[in-house]
């Protein structure tokens, strides 16, 4: 009876109207999950058994990536404005792009809370630049960062020992994956490539971030060692082909120490060829044919950080053929189902953007798909990793 009631409820619930938590409850119940986070604190420097580091040390390498997505967007929203935007064909995405910028900020406020109410101290936020010259080229720097942004959070789940930290980092995990799939889906991309996201470990993470410092206040640089950085100059990726890629600083690494390997993490599967001469081998198989691929020179074949000895590296070896015809949603109330008709791998924007009736922004597809490569070839560009 009451599971029938239930089920009768829920059917008709789409036409009643969602009621609203007030904003002071919502502040409530953060601040709720913050202190309960404080008064476990006593928890939070017991260390991993996978990776030594305790549970602030990860919670702090969160809150410097989040940072950096906040200083990404915030600079990136700044200097290009809606018109901007509108003029390279992508109609209605700034407001879009808005709120991401605003779950980043209450992503870094969060962990901020948290680790302060757990008696730690927060990193702050570092200088930063970023390779991006016009709206194409940011949205294709932003596919990298973000799927970057998965990854970490994926790879450090493991080292959360308490299941309160562990709820913190799922809770901003999920919608990091939102912001992923989202520009993968402006940029004509997949939103959803594979059906397992790739986890990266603190080191990989570190070492493709690093050319975006210039400079961070004392304590808060990352205190997590990188590799040495790759460099790729294939321009196409295709499962098969050859892979053109070489340490970025030749010096830093002794590539005539026995056989190394290139090795391709996917989804949750890798990959392995042998490589010789700057060049490899992208696999025909163990890896997935699209979707963002993270490629280190090792002396494996092993993705393990102690037999890595350079990279990551990204490659994506997706198609960027996405094309999706929206209908029309003439309603202005918000909630769900408001928002505006888009097609070619363009996003609904929400009710109240300005011009955002009937958008397209995927016009400039073709130079999106430049910008991708470009972003990441600028990101693994770094010669030298922060001390």
């Amino acid at each position: 009876m009451l599971a029938s009631a239930a089920l009768l409820a829920l059917a008709g619930a789409a036409s009643v109207s969602a009621i609203a938590v007030p904003t002071g409850e919502i502040a409530r119940l953060k601040r709720d999950y913050i202190r309960t986070l404080g008064e476990r604190s006593k928890l939070a420097k017991r260390q991993s058994v996978t990776t030594g580091a305790d549970d602030v040390t990860v919670l702090n390498f969160a809150l410097t990536l989040e940072h950096l997505e906040a200083k990404f967007y915030h600079d990136a929203l700044q200097k290009f404005n809606q018109s901007a935007f509108d003029q390279a064909g992508y109609s209605g995405l700034y407001p879009v792009l808005q709120q991401v910028a605003k779950d980043e900020q209450a992503h870094v406020d969060f962990l901020t809370s948290a680790l302060s109410a757990a008696g730690a101290t927060p990193v702050q936020a570092c200088n930063y630049t970023f390779p991006y010259t016009d709206v194409p080229s940011f949205l294709g720097l932003s596919q990298v960062v973000e799927g970057v942004g998965v990854s970490a959070y994926l790879g450090a789940a493991g080292s959360i020992n308490d299941t309160s930290y562990l709820t913190a980092a799922g809770s901003i995990l999920t919608v990091e994956a939102r912001h992923n799939a989202f520009i993968r889906y402006v940029n004509a991309y997949t939103p959803f490539p594979q059906p397992e996201d790739t986890p990266q470990s603190a080191s990989n993470v570190v070492t493709i971030v690093t050319p975006f410092f210039t400079s961070c206040p004392s304590g808060s640089a990352p205190a997590i060692q990188g590799h040495p950085a790759l460099n790729v100059t294939s321009k196409n990726f295709t499962m098969g082909a050859e892979l053109k890629i070489a340490p970025t600083n030749a010096s830093a690494v002794n590539t005539n120490n026995g056989q190394l390997y290139c090795g391709f993490a996917s989804g949750l599967a890798a990959g392995f060829s042998n490589w010789s001469n700057g060049a490899c081998m992208i696999p025909t198989q163990n890896i997935s044919s699209m979707g963002q691929t993270y490629v280190v020179l090792t002396t494996g074949p092993s993705l393990d950080d102690k037999s890595t000895v350079a990279g990551p590296a990204i490659i994506d070896l997706s198609v960027q053929n996405v094309t999706v015809t929206l209908p029309s949603h003439n309603s202005t109330s918000s909630g769900s189902g408001s928002g505006s008709s888009s097609s070619s791998g363009s996003g609904s924007s929400g009710s109240g953007s300005a011009g955002s009736s009937n958008s397209n922004m995927t016009s400039g597809a073709s130079t999106v798909k430049m910008g991708f490569a470009g972003a990441a070839a600028a990101v693994l560009g770094a010669v030298v990793l922060m001390a």
